[in-house]
């Protein structure tokens, strides 16, 4: 009976000391990292200021939570990234982080203070219609035929949760109608979120070819050139803090006029074709780890794109395409920073692309500084990209009531001089003809004034050269809306 008595005995006293020691993790825990000298314990998160954005949004945009310990040693450096974390949303023009000492002398508690965007913008819209204002300035003489008129509405963070509605509506030289609503997060995790958009578009003018690395256009101002009907709808993943998942489906018609067809290049769309329908799927993914998302000064990003153009068989393109980007920022000291991008695309199959699908380097983002009048059209392309940042200027000015908007009353103004050296090479084994840039190395460097306002607002005044020829001045706008 002693034996089976001890038997007995011995699986509860393991059952006890378990639950006793579940009892002092639970209760000893916390104060365990309260006196070690090694960690900050903290305590307390409050936000003030967002009078619109959820509180459940902000604290999911943070590394920690209350009642985490983070190690003393990397403190600042933990509180400064996460500070611009909540601005690289986009939400707010100022964020400040105040900290109080609660007893025994290492629990915090934090106390964020924001001043929140102005989150309507119902803009009288003046649109460009040229790839960019470098060639609207010279090659089209500042024409104020090229441009689009109308008004453009965008209301960010529409319920709190950052999400965006947008409207467009454009006249004048070309048109476009469009509709965009973008919701970060769907479910209560907020790891899930979504977008849709769908819109058309026509115009009087159409780049029908590419001669001397120059746009050709065709202009009709009797009758439209080119239409795009366009749809797309997206799904977000978001497990992670710095990295999204992201699967597209879009779906496209575009059409051209007749004679462009079948007479002036029956390689726009191939075979004399007017019409191009297709769907599209789409994957991609990016980890994010910079500082400052405008412009970048320490941190790093990766992305990568899978474009699937042709689903169904009876789709007019089928078109593989795989986008790899990398950047690094390295910020020297306070003062001096490098900037170092990489970006390559491949296609298959390898067999001749329609005309209008085969853009590569001069569009959109993606150019050699000193190129910006040609484009290199191509299957596949190279890039790379670095320049060194040297700050000349950190300064707030107040505006006071000379700014009727609160939110832009104070203007954080950063300046920068920008030491620029590009590489780029666009690979165009079917539409090189007469265009010597293309299936060539380029080279091109420069210097540039970067100026920074309101955090997000980048204005860069650029001169730059194209290997050993002739250069000019450029200037790129980005608005951050």
């Amino acid at each position: 009976m002693k034996l089976q008595a001890s038997r007995l005995f011995l699986p509860f006293t393991l059952l006890r000391i378990g639950l006793l020691g579940l009892l002092f993790s639970a209760v000893a825990g916390p104060v365990w990292a309260q006196i070690r000298p090694d960690l900050v314990h903290i305590d307390t998160i409050i936000l003030e200021g967002n009078r619109k954005t959820k509180n459940s949004f902000i604290l999911r945009e943070l590394e920690f939570e209350a009642g985490d310990s983070i190690p003393r040693a990397q403190l600042a450096e933990t509180l400064e990234r996460n500070r611009l974390r909540l601005m690289n949303t986009g939400l707010f023009s100022l964020s400040e982080l105040q900290l109080d000492t609660l007893p025994p002398g290492n629990r915090l508690r934090l106390r964020f203070r924001f001043v929140e965007m102005w989150y309507l913008y119902p803009i009288p819209l003046f649109e460009l219609v040229d790839r960019n204002f470098n060639v609207w300035w010279k090659e089209f003489h500042r024409s104020l035929r090229r441009v689009n008129y109308g008004i453009s509405g965008t209301y960010l963070n529409l319920s709190g949760q950052a999400d965006i509605l947008k409207l467009n509506l454009n006249f004048g030289y070309s048109n476009r109608y469009e509709v965009v609503y973008e919701r970060p997060w769907l479910n209560r995790r907020q790891t899930l979120g979504f977008r849709v958009a769908s819109g058309f578009t026509r115009a009087h003018e159409v780049a029908y070819s590419t001669s001397g690395n120059k746009q050709r256009f065709l202009v009709n101002n009797e009758a439209w050139q080119v239409s795009r009907l366009y749809a797309n709808a997206s799904l977000n993943w978001r497990p992670k803090l710095k990295t999204t998942h992201s699967w597209i489906l879009e779906y496209h018609l575009n059409r051209i006029a007749d004679s462009i067809g079948t007479e002036i290049n029956p390689d726009f769309f191939l075979d004399g074709r007017t019409r191009q329908r297709h769907f599209s799927l789409i994957y991609k993914l990016s980890t994010d780890h910079l500082d400052i998302r405008p412009y970048p000064l320490t941190g790093w990003l990766a992305g990568l794109e899978l474009r699937q153009n042709g689903l169904l068989p009876t789709d007019d393109l089928h078109l593989f395409r795989a986008t790899a980007e990398f950047k690094k920022y390295i910020s020297f000291n306070g003062h001096l920073s490098l900037e170092t991008i990489a970006k390559a695309r491949v296609v298959l199959p390898r067999r001749k692309p329609p005309f209008f699908n085969n853009q590569a380097l001069g569009y959109g983002n993606d150019f050699v500084r000193g190129y910006e009048y040609f484009v290199m059209d191509g299957l596949d392309y190279g890039l790379l990209r670095s320049s060194f940042h040297i700050q000349l200027l950190k300064r707030d000015f107040k505006l006071g009531r000379l700014m009727p908007l609160k939110a832009f009353r104070t203007l954080p103004l950063k300046v920068y001089l920008s030491l620029n050296n590009d590489l780029g090479y666009a690979n165009d084994p079917y539409y090189a003809a007469g265009n010597p840039l293309n299936n060539q190395l380029l080279w091109g460097y420069g210097l540039g004034l970067d100026l920074v306002a309101w955090y997000d607002k980048v204005i860069k005044l650029e001169w730059s050269w194209r290997g050993l020829g002739s250069g000019g001045f450029y200037l790129n706008i980005n608005t951050g809306i």
